[in-house]
């Protein structure tokens, strides 16, 4: 017997507004914050949790349709100067770690508000 599978759909697409998710979507990205989450806690006791992160968020792109690029995570545009809250891959952002806590900007955000710059 053999089985065939389709080649992946190539999107193109580097970011998505949480305003166009499905709720199923929705449902996923919730559980990939609380997975990164506990991940994160995990690599604070001292476990090595690089592959199971980067294998995490790249099954999460792929079920958002979000092109990202190997060995990326994704994260939330938390633009002070607009709402976009764009899902993108961190590569593509901006973050600064100067006020009560981190700030990032998605790439379309940095270049139009230039809050932080690189």
């Amino acid at each position: 017997m053999t089985i065939l599978m389709d080649r992946p759909v190539r999107t193109e697409r580097t970011a998505i507004s949480p305003r166009d998710l499905t709720p199923q979507q929705q449902d996923g990205w919730n559980r990939l914050e609380a997975a990164t989450y506990d991940l994160e806690q995990a690599a604070k006791a001292g476990a090595n949790i690089a592959a199971e992160l980067v294998l995490t968020h790249a099954t999460a792109a792929h079920f958002l349709g979000i092109d990202l690029p190997v060995g990326d995570t994704l994260v939330q545009c938390s633009c002070e100067d607009c709402d976009c809250e764009d899902i993108t891959a961190a590569s593509l952002c901006s973050e600064d770690h100067s006020g009560y806590g981190a700030v990032i900007q998605c790439g379309t955000c940095t270049d139009e508000h230039r809050s932080l710059g690189d």
